[in-house]
């Protein structure tokens, strides 16, 4: 049994015509714009050149000797791939927040880990 479709066949006037196609073209622009969102979020990752040019910016003097340095001990925010370093953005500043105390908040804390320190050993 074959099915057989009927194919419709519409009368329109060019500016019906047009009509109906910027209506289709307003329909998929939005569809079209989220395609983008993943871009953008990719603009938070950093390539190693980038991420000392971003650190820098912030205040936080360094160079790629010391972001090897930082990155053998564990001690700063990234990723590997494929055998290159990555960084990311909102990482990197929460890193540099964490780690900006005041003076007084220096001492107190190592003031803090000596007395713990005592502590343990005895």
């Amino acid at each position: 049994m074959e099915v057989q479709s009927q194919a419709t066949v519409y009368v329109a006037s060019s500016e019906q015509l047009e009509g109906l196609i910027l209506k289709a073209v307003r329909t998929i622009i939005p569809e079209l714009a989220s395609y983008r969102k993943p871009a953008e979020e990719a603009s938070d990752t950093l390539t190693l050149e980038e991420a000392i040019n971003f650190l820098q910016a912030m205040g936080y003097p360094t160079t790629t000797s010391s972001i090897y340095s930082l990155t053998f001990r564990n001690a700063i925010p990234y990723r590997k791939v494929r055998r290159r370093l990555v960084f990311s953005r909102t990482e990197l500043t929460k890193w540099i927040e964490a780690g900006t105390l005041r003076p007084e908040e220096q001492r107190a804390a190592a003031a803090l880990r000596i007395a713990q320190s005592a502590n343990n050993h005895q």
